[in-house]
């Protein structure tokens, strides 16, 4: 990236369009287990950015995927260039988390952290993070649960612009 954007309407121009790639998933209270994604963002307006996410579980001791998640939202700028994320999710789980916007370098982060949880009794809290650089885009996501009292990494991807 030879321009570093400055406001998060430009971050999201940047990440617009499709992005794909292979990850891991773990917790301390299930089997680890190896994923593909497809990640769509696109631009509602200059202050939303809605995005689709499509998990593939690959099925143990095979090389076949099942659809394993699928979730929609929208990322929203607020005042102050603070952001909003809310989904929907197809377990039924619907989350609101709050973030914010680093830019490092050739690097641009998007931290979130849940405010709000629906719909899952299980879960008490969630963290995302997102690390643009250039066609590269890497995404980590944190939970804790009722049975695991503090935030544990759950998947860890790298995903790659697809390109037309």
């Amino acid at each position: 990236m030879n321009d570093n954007p400055t406001t998060a309407g430009e971050i999201f121009e940047l990440l617009e369009g499709s992005w794909q790639g292979e990850g891991h998933g773990s917790y301390p209270t299930i089997e680890s287990f190896n994923y593909r994604e497809r990640l769509t963002f696109t631009l509602r307006d200059e202050f939303t950015l809605a995005y689709e996410q499509r998990t593939e579980m690959r099925m143990q001791g095979s090389d076949e995927y099942v659809t394993s998640h699928w979730e929609n939202g929208f990322i929203t700028i607020l005042e102050n260039e603070a952001l909003e994320l809310v989904n929907a999710q197809s377990g039924g789980r619907g989350e609101v988390l709050t973030g914010k916007i680093e830019v490092l370098d050739s690097m641009i982060r998007l931290h979130f952290v849940s405010k709000t949880m629906m719909n899952d009794a299980r879960m008490v809290a969630t963290a995302r993070r997102f690390e643009l650089e250039g066609d590269q885009l890497r995404y980590e996501m944190e939970m804790s649960t009722t049975k695991v009292n503090h935030l544990a990494q759950h998947l860890s991807i790298s995903l790659e612009r697809v390109r037309a």
